[in-house]
């Protein structure tokens, strides 16, 4: 028993960093391991925050065993998700330990599905769908996209030099300021700064704040708090470098009159939000088959979010595209036995008020105090009521729509 013991702590512990550095939030996590206990006829009591596990496995005869790791730095791979969900209804006893591991070890190894300039190119759709967003024209549109590939092949390179992950967010962000400033000497009717928001979306951690309030609800203090702390850290290193480029762009680049901001049609958001949901093929390294269900995701929590702000505010309009965005991933998942999360993270991601932070921060630094203490505000409270909306979704929509195996 003692070996068999072993053996299950070793999965288990594998199996959940795998979860953990491919985006599942904690209470997700903690929940997986509970149920897949159950099914192996042991106690799992698991207690993720964001840098490190705890797993403690009862057996029948009260033979234990407890396991704590180190838990690395984590991103979206909803490909790799998908797989390992698909893996855990598999695991049905120890017998079933030795094809599990395997499959496990093969899920992890696997390349990630977009790289190079296949990824490249869906940070131009991804930034340049941002800009529309943001209110800008066609000239920020065209800007903002160069900007984003250039913004993801630089990120794709320094990814490969580990000492540099701490400063990439400032040296990335610097760069972005320089470019958006360079292009304002060939398109000077743009405005900088929004094609350089737009230009560094890829890193903005909106929806990490989304899942930071998720934690935070459901009682996950300290994952949730670390993950929020992370958030305005990254916030203020971004920012940090947009400030950065932007100075040296003043110093070094010569004088030029601006040209006032011409936004696109109002109907020209719809085709935007379709961009940007096949831009999340490579954000969240889903795949390819899945683009219909990432784009009906985005324009489903957008087409909510504006006919209910348009009559209740904007508050209640986020927390109606949350609800409405997670109940849809859950009625999905039980016609089509795929995760939820498919539908629910780009629809979330499309209402995220990251870059509201970012203009904030950027608002303080420029001494209106009004305008980023507004911005911050709204930022927080529209982050919370994504998380509550997402939260009464995930308890009552299993109700309605129980996942079939």
């Amino acid at each position: 028993m003692t070996n068999s013991l072993n053996r299950l702590a070793t999965f288990l512990r594998n199996l959940a960093q795998a979860l953990h550095i491919s985006g599942m939030p904690a209470h997700d996590l903690e929940r997986h391991l509970n149920e897949m206990g159950q099914r192996l006829g042991v106690r799992i009591d698991c207690f993720a925050v964001l840098t490190m596990l705890t797993l403690n496995i009862t057996a029948d005869d009260t033979t234990q065993r407890v396991e704590m790791l180190r838990l690395c730095s984590y991103d979206y791979n909803m490909a790799r998700l998908i797989a390992l969900e698909k893996l855990i209804r598999e695991v049905d006893g120890i017998d079933s330990l030795e094809c599990c591991e395997g499959q496990l070890k093969d899920i992890m190894s696997a390349p990630p599905l977009w790289s190079g300039v296949p990824f490249v190119l869906l940070g131009f759709l991804l930034s340049a769908s941002v800009a529309v967003l943001l209110r800008g024209g066609w000239t920020e549109m065209l800007c903002a996209g160069l900007v984003g590939m250039l913004f993801v092949g630089t990120y794709l390179a320094l990814a490969r030099v580990p000492r540099l992950r701490p400063a990439m967010p400032v040296i990335l962000c610097a760069c972005a300021a320089i470019c958006a400033h360079l292009l304002s000497l060939v398109f000077p009717q743009q405005t900088p700064f929004i094609t350089a928001v737009a230009g560094v979306v890829l890193l903005l951690p909106g929806f990490t704040l989304t899942i930071a309030m998720s934690e935070l609800a459901t009682q996950n203090l300290l994952s949730g708090t670390g993950r929020l702390a992370g958030v305005f850290l990254l916030l203020f290193m971004m920012l940090a470098g947009l400030v950065i480029g932007t100075q040296i762009s003043q110093h070094l680049l010569p004088a030029h009159p601006t040209g006032t901001l011409e936004p696109l049609p109002a109907g020209f958001i719809w085709p935007a939000i379709a961009a940007l949901g096949v831009s999340m093929l490579g954000v969240l390294q889903a795949p390819w088959r899945t683009v219909h269900v990432l784009v009906g995701g985005s324009l489903l929590a957008w087409a909510v979010f504006s006919l209910v702000g348009a009559v209740l505010g904007n508050v209640v309009g986020a927390f109606a595209g949350a609800l409405a965005v997670a109940s849809a991933g859950h009625l999905y998942a039980y016609l089509s036995g795929q995760p939820d999360i498919l539908v629910k993270i780009p629809g979330l991601i499309t209402l995220v008020p990251g870059s509201m932070g970012f203009r904030g921060i950027h608002a303080l630094l420029e001494q209106d105090n009004i305008a980023g203490i507004s911005l911050m505000t709204d930022m927080i409270l529209i982050g919370a009521v994504l998380a509550v909306g997402l939260l009464l979704a995930d308890n009552i929509a299993p109700l309605l729509f129980p996942r079939r195996e």
